[in-house]
């Protein structure tokens, strides 16, 4: 993804979709990893979730860096 292909609004749109999946993301982290009984199931999603709050974070990142230099 890079700024010449997408509008400045098409990016904060995009942006506030991942920090709303990130926010899920950790909820579910939380839920998860509360669990009195912690089956092997249960490690594997939360190792599952945990890649894709990272990911969603690196998006975030990257997206809020093309917004600071846009235009």
């Amino acid at each position: 993804m890079s700024q010449e292909n997408f509008s400045k609004e098409q990016i904060v749109e995009k942006l506030n979709q991942l920090r709303e999946e990130h926010a899920k993301l950790d909820k579910l982290s939380g839920e998860l990893a509360s669990k009195a009984v912690f089956t092997p199931q249960d490690e594997t999603e939360l190792n599952i979730v945990r890649r894709k709050k990272l990911r969603a974070k690196d998006m975030i990142a990257y997206l809020e860096h093309l917004l600071k230099n846009f235009d």
